[in-house]
C-alpha cells in the first residue's frame, strides 16, 4: 500500500500548485466522523489528522477520554491514538498537537477551566495558539441542519484549491453552503459527496462507536454549477486535494471505500433518500423501531403513498434526463421493496431521526421529505403526503421541546375563539 507522502506527491506532481501537506481535517465527530477519523489512522502509513471541535466542553470530554477514538468491534475495543485537535473558542480556531515540541504526548489531566485558560492564553509558550491554517481537505460529518454553521466557522480556511467532502444524510446541504457561505463560484472549494451504508451505534459517550455492520463508503465528485453538464461522465481535471482525497479514502481498507461518477453517485443518493424519507420520518411520528413499520397495514399504506410522490419528483428531475433506466429504478415498487428489505435488516434499530426527536434536536426532516416537496413545486408536482409527514415530524419535536420545557402554547390572537 502507498503511504499518504507518496499519495501526496503524486497528487500534486505535474499540478502547478502549492505542494499538499496530506493532513486532512475532520468537522463532526458523531458516529460517522468517528468512523471515518479511526479508519484512516488504522492505516500502515496513517496521514496526519486533525479532529475539528466546536467547543472548550468537547475538548474537555475528549480530554476525559485521553484522548483516544474507540472502535467497538464484535465486543471489542479498537483504539486509536494520536490526532492533532483544533478548538473553536471566542469564533477562533487554536491548535493543540498531540505532541509536545519536545516528543512527549499532553497532559491528559487538565480540567474545563484549565483548558479554557490554556486557550484564551496569551502567552507564546502555550501548547493551544491560534490556527488559521489553510485547510487542504476537509470532511464534514455534522446533521445537514447545521452544515452551514459548521462551515461558516471554517470558511476562512477554505481556499478554491480545497477539497471537501459531505457525509450526510438527506439532499440539499450544499444548495445551502453556496448560497449562503459561497455565495460566489470563484471562490469555492471542490466539493465531493459521500454515502456510508456501515452500521454504526453510538456507545453512549462521546468518542466510542460501535460497528454494527460492514458497509461500504460511495464517494464521488460534485460537478461546479457552471459545468455544461451536471453529470458530465468525462474524466474531470480534479484538483490535487480532490485526488489526493479520495485516494487515500479508497485506499482506506475499513471504509470499504469506492469512487464513481456523478451520475452514479446521485442515483446512490436518490435512492437512499427515497428510504430515509419513508423509515426515518414513520419512525419518529411513531416512536417505534424501524422494523415495526413491516407489521402495520396502516404503515404500507402511507408508505405507498409517499413513495408515489417520490418517485414522481425523482423520475422528472432535469438533471436525470437522458440517464437511462431511471423510470424502472425509481419505481414505486422497486423503492417500496428496497424500503423494506432494509427495515427488515435494521428491525432493531432505532432511526437517526426518531433518535433526533427524543434528544430534543432539530431533525433532517428538511433534508429528506423537505427536499422531496423543494424539488417537486420546481416541477409543478404537488406532494401533499410528503407534506403532511414532514410537519407532523416538526409537530413532534415541537411536543417533545414543550415536554421538556412545561410551555404551553397560548393563542392570543384576538380573532380567537378561545
Amino acid at each position: 500500500m502507498a503511504t499518504w507522502h507518496q499519495d501526496a506527491e503524486e497528487a500534486w506532481r505535474d499540478s502547478g500548485k502549492r505542494r499538499l501537506s496530506g493532513r486532512i481535517h475532520i468537522l463532526g465527530l458523531g458516529n460517522v466522523g468517528t468512523f471515518v477519523a479511526h479508519s484512516l489512522a488504522s492505516r500502515p502509513s496513517p496521514p496526519p489528522v486533525t479532529l475539528l471541535m466546536h467547543n472548550p466542553n468537547l475538548y474537555s470530554s475528549w480530554l476525559e477520554r485521553k484522548k483516544c477514538l474507540a472502535l467497538n468491534t464484535n465486543g471489542l475495543d479498537d483504539i486509536k491514538t494520536g490526532f492533532d485537535v483544533n478548538v473553536l473558542n471566542d469564533n477562533t480556531w487554536h491548535s493543540i498537537p498531540y505532541w509536545n515540541k519536545d516528543g512527549t504526548a499532553e497532559n491528559s489531566h487538565e480540567s474545563i477551566d484549565e483548558v479554557a485558560e490554556e486557550i484564551d492564553a496569551e502567552d507564546s509558550r502555550a501548547q493551544a495558539s491560534p490556527d488559521d491554517e489553510r485547510i487542504e481537505c476537509l470532511i464534514v460529518a455534522v446533521k445537514a441542519p447545521v452544515t452551514v454553521t459548521a462551515m461558516e466557522s471554517v470558511k476562512h480556511r477554505l481556499t478554491p484549491d480545497s477539497t471537501v467532502l459531505f457525509l450526510q444524510n438527506g439532499m440539499g446541504a450544499i444548495d445551502e453552503v453556496n448560497e449562503k457561505v459561497f455565495p460566489d463560484p470563484r471562490y469555492r472549494p471542490h466539493y465531493i459527496c459521500g454515502i456510508v451504508s456501515h452500521g454504526l451505534a453510538r456507545r453512549g459517550k462521546p468518542f466510542q462507536v460501535a460497528h454494527t455492520g460492514v458497509g461500504t463508503t460511495i464517494l464521488g465528485s460534485v460537478p461546479s454549477a457552471d459545468a455544461v453538464s451536471p453529470l458530465n461522465e468525462r474524466d474531470v481535471d480534479w484538483a490535487p486535494s480532490t485526488k489526493y482525497l479520495l485516494r487515500t479514502l479508497t485506499l482506506t481498507p475499513p471504509l470499504v471505500a469506492v469512487a464513481e461518477t456523478p451520475s452514479s453517485l446521485m442515483l446512490y443518493q436518490l435512492e437512499k433518500l427515497a428510504m430515509n424519507s419513508v423509515i426515518n420520518p414513520l419512525t419518529a411520528i411513531m416512536d417505534c423501531k424501524n422494523g415495526k413499520l413491516l407489521y402495520n397495514y396502516s404503515f404500507t399504506r402511507i408508505m405507498r403513498l409517499l413513495l408515489m410522490e417520490i418517485s414522481s419528483v425523482i423520475c422528472a428531475l432535469p438533471e436525470l434526463q437522458g440517464v437511462p433506466g431511471i423510470e424502472s429504478r425509481f419505481s414505486p415498487e422497486r423503492l417500496r421493496t428496497m424500503v423494506t428489505q432494509l427495515a427488515n435488516k435494521t428491525a432493531e434499530n432505532h432511526s437517526s431521526m426518531l433518535q433526533d426527536v427524543l434528544s430534543r434536536k432539530t431533525t433532517e426532516i428538511e433534508y429528506m421529505n423537505g427536499y422531496i416537496i423543494r424539488r417537486g413545486e420546481e416541477l409543478g408536482i404537488q406532494c401533499v403526503v410528503n407534506y403532511t409527514i414532514k410537519h407532523l415530524v416538526l409537530a413532534k419535536h415541537l411536543q417533545t421541546k414543550d415536554k421538556e420545557s412545561g410551555a404551553i402554547p397560548i393563542d392570543l390572537h384576538p380573532d380567537s375563539d378561545m
